[in-house]
């Protein structure tokens, strides 16, 4: 696909004037397509490995240089995917406004801190609950593939494919928001950060009350859980941020209403976009048509 993708790009330059666009946007297409397969990647992969080597630093109550820096790639990578894959899908879609630079890096600050807070979560109560945090995993995963399976997606290009396409995004669903569906999603997004919220708290808590008080002293058990509440809350203010200034569509402000999200909506303007998208697009018309 990259080298598809450099090919296109190619055409791109050296067809005749009438050409040339019909090469680029197929080059655009397949880049969105790629971003979305390397998306998927980080989330079955690199997801896993960072819950896991936090869990072993929350066992072990030290930090090998190695480890950390192994650990903090994970979760930039994770962060990072999310945004790329939200600026390459809105540069390939005439519809749609571009993400700006600036946008793009509070998107990755956003989910930086939010999965941070997550995998934290995650780490400190599969550290003492082993058993049970499978169980929570495999529970959590079930009712957002579910929840997903109900917004009817339009990915694939069959019923079962799509119904797969959905298990895997239950998986991403796992550690942070990714919207799959056209049309506004700041409800869905409410709902989803309000059940991550209580989770997030309801895990810290138990293990709080269950931690090996003999490996980890009081103090830093509570600056864990500190971080994981403050971490959150940066995430949800960068959120903020960028639907607030940067978002594609311009400032996201009602005289009407007291917050910047949850608000009366506007006339559109003929032209132009009403909602952020980061549905995936459909590959096989678009790249083999």
């Amino acid at each position: 696909r990259y080298l598809r993708t450099l090919y296109l790009g190619l055409q791109s330059r050296w067809q005749a004037e009438h050409r040339r666009r019909h090469f680029y946007w197929r080059m655009m297409f397949e880049s969105a397509d790629i971003s979305m397969l390397r998306l998927l990647e980080a989330f079955l992969k690199s997801a896993p490995q960072l819950v896991l080597q936090l869990s072993i630093m929350v066992q072990q109550n030290s930090i090998e240089p190695l480890q950390g820096l192994s650990a903090s790639a994970s979760l930039v990578s994770l962060a990072w995917m999310i945004a790329s894959y939200q600026k390459v899908l809105r540069d390939s879609r005439e519809d749609k406004m571009p993400m700006s630079y600036k946008g793009a890096v509070v998107q990755i600050l956003w989910h930086l801190f939010t999965i941070a807070a997550r995998a934290i979560a995650f780490a400190l109560f599969a550290s003492v609950f082993q058993l049970y945090f499978g169980i929570f995993i495999v529970t959590h995963w079930c009712i957002m593939t579910f929840w997903i399976i109900q917004g009817e997606t339009d990915f694939c290009m069959s019923k079962w494919e799509e119904i797969i396409y959905n298990m895997v995004v239950g998986i991403i669903y796992i550690f942070c928001w990714f919207n799959v569906k056209e049309g506004r999603s700041r409800y869905r997004m409410c709902i989803y950060y309000i059940i991550t919220l209580s989770e997030n708290a309801a895990l810290t808590i138990l293990w709080f009350l269950y931690y090996d008080r003999e490996t980890i002293s009081d103090f830093d058990a509570l600056i864990l859980v500190c971080v994981v509440s403050s971490s959150f809350a940066l995430g949800i203010f960068f959120m903020f941020i960028y639907y607030c200034l940067l978002h594609p569509n311009g400032p996201i402000f009602s005289h009407r209403s007291v917050g910047c999200i949850f608000r009366q909506e506007p006339p559109p303007v003929p032209g132009s976009p009403v909602e952020a998208v980061t549905s995936p697009p459909r590959s096989l018309p678009r790249t083999t048509g």
